[in-house]
């Protein structure tokens, strides 16, 4: 489990954790309805949940158990754009240090992976409103995620929880305009990853 679950953890802040076959569904710390790589897309650079623009940095405080995810304080940047399948994607290193390609469309954020399965992974959805659930795949298994409405969240306007509807604790805080602002995964060993957001680049 754990490497899966680091994975989409990793490739959340640019993809979302996701599990190998067998595993629980995990997702990662990125995700959020923002700027798509050609210019279109709802929203724009600026008033999304996730705000991707090639250049832009994010710095995180980050503490964990796993190896393969050192604590410490680590960045997510956003390095270029390319296309998978026919979508326009940015490419996003994460603070775990892997790199993740992202489609944004409207609010509508989806991660590919290609761990094994190949497929998208739906880390945010329309309508962002509380309560509103989907259901996404990390290829191995299904299950939906859900909008919790924050309001201000550590000094910060119109913030909103995704929280992942799995037997362990997966939740991500997005703050418009600003992005992934913290980050906490707990695997059913105990094992964590957390990320709290330090600053930005823009």
């Amino acid at each position: 489990m754990r490497p899966a679950l680091f994975w989409l953890a990793t490739a959340a802040l640019t993809v979302a954790c996701g599990a190998s076959p067998g595993d629980s569904p995990g997702t990662g710390p990125d995700g959020g309805g923002s700027n798509a790589p050609d210019g279109s897309g709802g929203g724009g650079a600026t008033d999304g949940l996730l705000p991707l623009d090639v250049g832009r940095v994010w710095t995180y405080d980050v503490t964990s158990t796993y190896a393969s995810c050192p604590g410490g304080r680590h960045d997510q940047r956003v390095t270029g754009t390319s296309s998978v399948e026919g979508r326009d994607v940015f490419e996003v290193a994460g603070f775990c240090g892997l790199t993740g390609r992202t489609h944004v469309e409207g609010n509508i954020v989806e991660d590919y992976y290609d761990w094994g399965p190949t497929g998208w992974y739906r880390s945010l959805d329309e309508p962002v409103a509380d309560g509103h659930t989907w259901t996404t795949t990390n290829g191995s298994a299904t299950f939906t995620q859900t909008y919790d409405e924050l309001g201000a969240y550590g000094g910060r306007e119109d913030c909103w929880k995704v929280i992942q509807n799995v037997s362990y604790k997966s939740e991500w805080i997005y703050c418009r305009g600003v992005g992934l602002v913290a980050y906490e995964m707990v695997d059913l060993a105990g094992g964590t990853i957390r990320a709290e957001l330090v600053s930005t680049s823009f």
